[in-house]
């Protein structure tokens, strides 16, 4: 690769190179013009180089400050912002105004920088991010599928995640050793519909302790949380699901009526 910056495998550097996937990446992105746009990790500018382009008000948020005078260097003097913050411990409710997520996401935080992202809804309206191409399609999976997990209820509650293509290899310097996948989540209203913001967190962690021992049934999961077995078995037959249900048969709106039987979180 040109000089200028070496990755940094501490960071999850994987920098993509190949302006026709970058195109389709900033192309996916839903915000017009004037709206805000911030870019998690923009790295060596291959996705800030098109953002900024557009009539946006664009921030990124680096954590490798080694890498921001290259970055600087290579936007020159458009209009834009940067942040040296890590993207995982970042408060995103700080920005203060609606905006548009983006981003490259080092694979061992994406599911901590999704979470942190998400939970700053209504301020947060879209976000279109590339991760590993099996958490995309965990992301994206339907109730009964073998790959929906926690990540599918947590971004399913906040709005319908879809996949939209995926990223070879050696679209990146250094080369992954696994496929990437690109996936969107446009956010709706029906987040403050299901349950309000204060029980965003108790839901959250409630559903991941469900999914600890995913091939279990549910009942053994949420026993304690139930106050017994029996307990569990009748709050599933009260939500219309059957005792012997598994965690990945249950959609995100199962899951938010078993959390207000067992646990009285309000609904919005």
């Amino acid at each position: 690769m040109s000089s200028g910056h070496v990755p940094k495998k501490k960071f999850g550097q994987n920098f993509l190179t190949v302006p026709y996937y970058v195109e389709k990446i900033v192309d996916s992105v839903p915000a017009k013009s004037g709206d805000v746009v911030v870019e998690i990790g923009p790295g060596k500018g291959a996705l800030s180089s098109y953002l900024v382009k557009r009539d946006f008000d664009f921030t990124m948020i680096e954590m490798d400050s080694d890498v921001i005078p290259y970055l600087k260097g290579k936007l020159g003097d458009s209009r834009y912002k940067v942040i040296n913050g890590d993207a995982v411990a970042f408060d995103y409710a700080s920005l203060g105004e609606s905006y548009h997520a983006v981003g490259n996401l080092p694979y061992n935080v994406a599911s901590h920088i999704i979470k942190n992202i998400l939970l700053t809804a209504p301020l947060v309206k879209s976000a279109t991010f590339m991760v590993q191409k099996e958490v995309a399609e965990r992301i994206c999976a339907s109730a009964g599928g073998k790959d929906i997990g926690f990540l599918s209820i947590l971004c399913g509650y906040f709005g319908k995640p879809e996949k939209l293509f995926d990223v070879p290899p050696g679209a990146f310097f250094p080369k992954p050793k696994v496929v990437s996948s690109v996936f969107r989540i446009c956010l709706d209203s029906h987040y403050f519909d299901r349950l309000s913001k204060e029980n965003w967190l108790p839901f959250f962690d409630f559903v991941s302790k469900a999914y600890s021992t995913r091939r279990k049934k549910l009942t053994n999961n949420i026993q304690v949380v139930a106050g017994g077995k029996q307990s569990a078995e009748d709050a599933l037959v009260k939500i219309g699901v059957s005792p012997d249900v598994r965690p990945e048969e249950l959609s995100v709106d199962n899951w938010v009526d078993l959390y207000v039987e067992l646990l009285g979180g309000s609904n919005g």
